[in-house]
């Protein structure tokens, strides 16, 4: 089979740059993360870990799934956010923390500031 499957990958729109990062403050880190909700401003290895959790439901997820789920949460943080490992040394949980900053972050809803 010699032919080549030719898919053009979809376009950006205008309206696709407006879209509002999430921000979240931790210590003195403050993070702009990209939204879960919209794949066009996902990195790939969190697409990934989101679909996963998204096709069992967190709760589904065995402990092993959780914590690898996690730790690569933790892994783009540390890379987009160095300064986050040394915010993290502070913390008398680090566990709880990093958790609750996913958690945060999951649960980010678009709401109107002059709401």
């Amino acid at each position: 089979m010699s032919e080549i499957i030719d898919i053009t990958p979809s376009a950006i729109t205008d309206t696709d740059l407006d879209a509002k990062p999430v921000k979240i403050k931790y210590g003195s880190v403050a993070m702009q993360l990209p939204r879960l909700d919209d794949s066009r401003q996902l990195p790939i290895e969190i697409l990934t870990a989101g679909l996963s959790v998204t096709a069992r439901g967190w709760d589904n997820l065995t402990k092993d799934e959780q914590i690898g789920i996690l730790a690569v949460f933790l892994a783009y943080l540390q890379r987009e956010y160095p300064r986050l490992s040394r915010e993290l040394d502070k913390s008398g949980d680090k566990i709880k923390d990093i958790g609750l900053i996913i958690q945060a972050w999951g649960t980010w809803e678009d709401t109107d500031p002059k709401a």
